[in-house]
């Protein structure tokens, strides 16, 4: 894995470049992409069920300071304020893992998730509605549902591999 800058070559056959803030990172690998997110010790680690861990464990910190710079954007336009329902500010301003919205999340300013908090994965069914979701089963799920969030943006590939 290395960073490049905007002067570099054009990536070889196969190679994927995201942004994450200012930074381009090119990979051959998605476990190398996911690594400029989570960390270089992503790289080091060989067993599924602790990969997971550490996938669940950045996405949770990822959802909540998504869920907490979309709260603050809609504070500013109004979206949200004291006539908002304690319901909808809980919702909004609880850890990621006790979030328990119900059956569907109605309110113009989007719930953000984590998918292995829910159905089939845990007890609490999932919700529908306005939510986004952060998806660490995989490498693949966490990096697309990253680019969905804007977290990280995608600017070429030639594959994303499963690695």
């Amino acid at each position: 894995m290395s960073v490049i800058t905007a002067d570099s070559t054009k990536p070889s056959e196969g190679a994927s470049f995201i942004r994450i803030g200012k930074r381009t990172i090119r990979a051959d690998r998605n476990d190398e992409l996911l690594a400029a997110v989570i960390g270089a010790e992503y790289l080091e680690e060989s067993d599924p069920e602790v990969l997971f861990l550490m996938r669940l464990e950045h996405a949770l910190v990822i959802a909540t300071a998504v869920q907490e710079s979309i709260v603050a954007a809609a504070v500013q336009r109004g979206d949200l304020d004291e006539t908002t329902e304690e319901d909808v500010w809980t919702a909004l301003l609880a850890e990621r893992e006790t979030v328990d919205p119900g059956v569907r999340w109605e309110h113009r300013v989007p719930l953000v998730l984590v998918t292995s908090l829910f159905a089939p994965y845990a007890e609490k069914d999932q919700p529908i509605g306005n939510i986004a979701w952060v998806d660490p089963t995989d490498d693949l799920s966490m990096l697309e549902t990253l680019q969905d969030l804007g977290v990280i943006e995608l600017l070429e590939h030639g594959y994303l591999a499963v690695a």
